[in-house]
């Protein structure tokens, strides 16, 4: 049965139909015999059952009828029998393994085949409830340490109580995300969100491992690193259910929250109360309506204020350290709807928290928690910002001493916390900006380049670097340590100096004009000697940002910079973009070439002479062996770019020069950048091409130029018209195919894809006749927020910033430009290339296509 097991998930689309009829019902027999087979293999049949449902329901998509033909036959004997089996008397673990897969294989035919389900789930789904209920007492032993839930099976699966839970939570998410069937679970909110609670109790198991390594506590408090443990996933539809049924699930949880609470003092079950709350955050304590009527029930929302009085409140001082840290983190949670006189409580709480030398270390990492949830909230909050400026000056040193002795995973929350209360305040900030001077300093020789921590460390730099009291003392008391570690020539340092190098160009930028002598005399020198003495890709990678940090913000000290032998350091950054562009360097180290070479021209070009063709040349080169995107677009900005500025020298020169297919260079970076411009990513950079493709357009159209009217480049893809199936051989045997249009009709269509970005939602349309189209033509349908995200790396770079298309409307050019363009009397022989989502956007935007 192992074999079928493994056997079934590889059988093809082509087979799938033929064995169906044979296995199911074999399957069916084997569930059904108790006698004969072991649950072992019981439950392999339902994993095959299942295994075979999902290839089979794929299939709808080609054939809509094969639901009906191949599963409806047995799909009420399997339905009648999963149920029985569920009616069983749990006599050993591996029973609840066959639980778990019939639930899974019930979820499955619930999102697959929901229609053919519906009629029996009523029927099945009181013993997947059962399974909740009937296990509280097995569960409370697992808890609390008195018995051992069962570990995993031969094939890595869970095999226990836990894992049949985690199947009908699994399957409850089912429910609640299908609107056809979700009302299902709001008939039994109440009884559901209190089950939901109690699985959420933390086992003594893992209790017991957090008390001994608090470092892994810290890891499964961080909603990003954390376990997929049970007590997560019904966190997640505890969430999902207050989404889908707001009203009614705030009641609920009270309801709930009170069944608990009543006449119990078990800690653990407190702390899974609190644990439910907070996930849900204040939304449960504001009115669902706009208006509440006086004397109105007020059952729909949660009582936030009587908890806090009569368990939280008494719970910080209990002497669990995992409740007593909770209630912290509830009221940093709840400040905002407090009273002013509770938040200060708990605020001075949390300060006590991280002061008091005798607080276990979980109690601290809570504590830390709350601290910077506070910071969080005191951004909008006056009284919360208040109570911090009044009690974090007397526990910021016990925080610094507590975020520097500690292992990289508590001292990165730490620190994280300590960035987030660098933004609270300047006063604040400048008042202990030498004492966090020294914290990043330890920290950064401590975990010597440790990638956890240093992205924290370049951010603390970063805050006191924008205070105008704090970057003077900073850059004199960090630059020697930086300087002394990129002179090093020990091996094991290589990720320390490739650190050091960005936190150094975080310096430069905020450093005032001229640069100091100790930047430029000697920082710059040891940037230069590392990168001319290292092959490590993030070294090279580094070094390049660090050099084009000191040529955008001081070029004139970069070129009048000599070392011994006489050589500029003009010539250094040079040779050094050279070596980043050589064909033989790896990519890795090229990926932000481009805007080095960038920051040359535009920063330095008067002063280049002959270095600039070279640096010209060395970009293509570099382009014509690039196979990565984002080197790719690195590149193809640096001809954007100058374009923008420097249309006809940029032109002229890219058609003076040869390119790898025998054409100019001007047709060979064409054909890279148009073919490749719908992939490019951030939105500065997206502004940069959109901008300097339609000074293309508009130089190509105006002036009949004949060097971008003969280009020829890849159109729109061929459509099989048959629309059959396309397997993987097919796809090897006949490849895709693609019309070929001039660039000029290329680039008018890319801008319409630009401007599309912005009118997705108008025009996304279930239209089948568009699906396709939209599945083919990728456009609008396959953009996501990543491609238009906010540049937040830019947000430190001077050069970007001071960029006049940074701040550019571009959806409000692109309008403009195309309307403008529909005047041109070539205009109709463009519309002839149109696609008719292409023509939609247009009409969207108020431009006419006709």
């Amino acid at each position: 049965m192992r074999v079928l097991t493994e056997l079934a998930k590889e059988i093809t689309d082509e087979h799938i139909l033929q064995v169906v009829p044979i296995i199911l019902p074999e399957m069916l027999r084997i569930l059904n015999d108790r006698i004969n087979y072991t649950v072992e293999t019981r439950t392999r049949a339902v994993e095959i059952f299942r295994t075979i449902v999902g290839i089979v329901t794929t299939l709808t998509e080609v054939d809509k009828t094969v639901v009906k033909k191949y599963l409806s036959p047995c799909l009420e004997p399997f339905l009648h029998e999963f149920v029985s089996c569920l009616e069983e008397k749990i006599i050993q673990y591996k029973s609840y393994a066959l639980q778990k897969s019939i639930v899974k294989a019930i979820s499955l035919l619930l999102r697959r085949c929901p229609k053919k389900i519906s009629p029996y789930l009523q029927f099945i789904l009181k013993p997947i409830w059962d399974i909740l209920t009937s296990n509280i007492q097995e569960f409370r032993l697992y808890f609390n340490g008195e018995a051992e839930d069962a570990d995993v099976d031969s094939d890595g699966e869970e095999c226990g109580i836990e894992g049949a839970v985690f199947s009908v939570f699994s399957l409850i998410q089912t429910l609640l995300e299908d609107p056809s069937m979700n009302s299902v679970v709001k008939s039994g909110l109440v009884d559901l969100i209190y089950y939901i609670i109690f699985y959420m109790q933390l086992p003594q198991e893992r209790v017991e491992s957090w008390i001994s390594s608090p470092s892994t506590f810290a890891s499964d408090e961080d909603e990003v690193n954390a376990t997929y443990t049970l007590r997560v996933c019904a966190q997640d539809i505890l969430i999902l259910a207050c989404d889908e049924f707001p009203e009614e699930s705030y009641a609920a949880l009270g309801q709930a929250v009170d069944r608990h609470l009543t006449g119990t003092t078990d800690w653990r079950l407190q702390e899974a109360c609190l644990y439910a709350v907070c996930s849900l955050g204040t939304r449960i304590v504001k009115p669902v309506t706009k208006e509440v009527q006086p004397g109105a029930n007020n059952q729909q929302y949660f009582n936030i204020h009587g908890f806090i009085q009569n368990i939280v409140f008494p719970g910080l001082s209990s002497t669990d350290v995992l409740l007593a840290g909770r209630c912290l983190v509830l009221g940093s949670n709840f400040c905002t709807v407090l009273t002013p006189d509770l938040t200060r409580q708990f605020v001075q709480a949390a300060t006590q928290g991280i002061i008091q030398q005798d607080r276990n270390l979980i109690s601290k990492i809570l504590a830390a928690k709350a601290i910077n949830t506070f910071v969080e909230q005191a951004k909008d909050n006056l009284t919360v910002k208040m109570a911090l400026l009044e009690f974090l000056p007397g526990a910021i040193d016990a925080f610094i001493n507590f975020a520097a002795t500690q292992p990289v995973e508590i001292s990165s929350d730490c620190l994280e916390t300590i960035v987030q209360i660098l933004h609270l305040d300047e006063g604040f900030t400048a008042a202990v900006g030498h004492r966090m001077t020294t914290l990043a300093i330890a920290c950064f020789v401590k975990f010597n380049g440790d990638p956890v921590i240093s992205p924290t460390l370049e951010d603390m730099v970063r805050v006191l670097c924008q205070n105008a009291n704090c970057v003077l003392p900073l850059q004199q008391r960090f630059t020697p340590t930086l300087v002394s570690i990129l002179n090093s020539e020990n091996p094991d340092l290589g990720g320390a100096q490739a650190v050091s190098m960005d936190i150094l160009s975080v310096i430069i930028k905020a450093s005032p004009i001229p640069l100091s002598p100790a930047l430029i005399n000697e920082a710059f020198p040891a940037v230069i000697h590392r990168v001319f003495n290292s092959d490590d890709h993030t070294v090279l990678q580094n070094g390049g940002e660090c050099l084009r940090a000191f040529t955008a913000m001081s070029p004139l000290q970069v070129y009048e910079y000599r070392d011994s032998h006489g050589n500029s350091g003009l010539g250094h950054v040079v040779k050094l973009a050279c070596r980043l562009l050589d064909p033989s360097t790896s990519e890795f180290s090229a990926s932000f070439v481009g805007k080095l070479v960038t920051t040359l021209i535009m920063k330095t070009g008067d002063k280049l002479g002959d270095q600039l063709e070279l640096l010209l040349r060395a970009v293509l080169s570099k382009l014509q062996s690039a196979d990565t995107l984002s080197v790719i677009q690195n590149l193809c900005m640096v001809y954007a770019h100058l374009i923008n500025t420097q249309l006809d020298a940029a032109l002229n020169f890219l058609d003076s020069v040869p390119g790898p297919t025998g054409q100019s260079a001007l047709h060979f970076v064409m054909t890279e950048w148009v073919s490749r411009q719908q992939c490019f990513f951030g939105l500065f950079d997206r502004k940069v091409s959109a901008i300097a493709l339609s000074k293309l357009l508009q130089q190509g159209v105006t002036q009949n130029d004949p060097r971008l009217s003969q280009i020829q480049v890849k159109g729109d893809p061929i459509i099989d018209s048959f629309g059959s199936r396309v397997t993987r051989s097919r796809a090897a045997l006949k490849p895709d195919q693609w019309t070929v249009i001039p660039l000029l009709i290329k680039i008018f269509k890319l801008l319409i894809h630009e401007l599309s970005t912005f009118t997705y939602e108008e025009y996304e349309s279930d239209d089948s006749a568009d699906s396709d189209e939209k599945e083919n033509q990728g456009i609008g349908a396959v953009l996501g927020d990543e491609m238009f995200q906010d540049d937040t790396e830019f947000l430190d770079d001077p050069e970007v910033l001071q960029d006049p298309i940074y701040n550019m409307d571009i959806e409000n050019y692109l309008k403009e430009y195309l309307k403008e363009f529909s005047t041109h009397m070539y205009y109709s022989e463009f519309l002839q290339h149109l696609t008719q989502l292409e023509r939609k956007v247009l009409n969207l935007s108020g431009i006419r296509c006709s």
